[in-house]
């Protein structure tokens, strides 16, 4: 992840907008000291534009966070679903979350626009979460960049087993 993470609003009106806004300055209070944070923000109708589109489309496939505010009770334009899963190609399996924000007072466990959401972090490989996560710099335990990183790092108990004398093998008998 890079030094300042990427974040990607997207949001279907108004009302999921102020949604996404007190979402991201809960991220702000949280993250802004030690990280700072880019912050870009899409609305649905700006997604139907082809240069919107477009910009917004290699935008998120580069972003570490992707928000989704939008209403749970109906399912996503087909538009929005149409840009979804252009970005999708082009983010590969790059590491990351996807947030879906419901409306308030909705409980959206099962409704139509956070299974689509959940289906697109699956496809992603990006942890789906609703809420503010616990950190947005660390990397998923399996990632290829924490395996990389792990096999540079000289533990305490590989150092041990480097610096340990052994015996030659034909005087082990």
């Amino acid at each position: 992840m890079r030094a300042t993470p990427s974040i990607v609003v997207v949001y279907e009106d108004k009302e999921t907008r102020e949604r996404a806004v007190a979402f991201c300055d809960h991220l702000v209070a949280k993250f802004w000291s030690r990280l700072g944070l880019d912050v870009s923000w899409w609305s649905f109708d700006l997604l139907n534009e082809s240069a919107p589109s477009e910009q917004s489309a290699n935008k998120i496939a580069e972003a570490d966070v992707v928000v989704f505010a939008t209403r749970s009770d109906k399912e996503l334009p087909r538009h929005v679903c149409a840009w979804t899963e252009r970005w999708l190609h082009r983010r590969g399996k790059r590491e990351g979350m996807l947030v879906g924000l419901l409306t308030s007072g909705e409980s959206g466990e099962e409704s139509p626009s956070h299974l689509y959401l959940r289906k697109v972090a699956h496809l992603a490989g990006m942890d789906y979460l609703t809420q503010v996560p616990q950190s947005i710099t660390d990397p998923l335990p399996e990632s290829p960049e924490s395996c990389c990183a792990r096999a540079q790092q000289v533990t305490s108990v590989l150092d041990e087993i480097l610096h340990q004398a052994v015996a030659p093998p034909h005087l082990m008998r």
